[in-house]
């Protein structure tokens, strides 16, 4: 995967479309952005709308509103659930 930094994934636009690209802010270090070929993007949402990947995938470890066992001890929240 090719790391960029702004200023060059917005120079390099159209060179990039077809890469995967990971765009970061060089200055605080942080990810921004990530750039992937439409098949790839297409195949993850294909995947994470599948139940059962989302029940053995990598998702199987979120714990929240994917997960059949959470629970919470908030009265709001349990009402809205109902």
């Amino acid at each position: 995967m090719l790391e960029l930094g702004i200023s060059q994934a917005q120079s390099q636009f159209t060179k990039i479309l077809n890469q995967f690209v990971t765009i970061v802010d060089k200055k605080s270090h942080h990810k921004k952005a990530v750039i992937l070929p439409y098949d790839e993007y297409i195949s993850l949402v294909k995947k994470a709308a599948d139940k059962e990947s989302l029940q053995h995938g990598s998702f199987s470890k979120f714990v929240g509103i994917l997960d059949n066992e959470f629970s919470c001890d908030d009265v709001k929240y349990n009402e809205i659930i109902k």
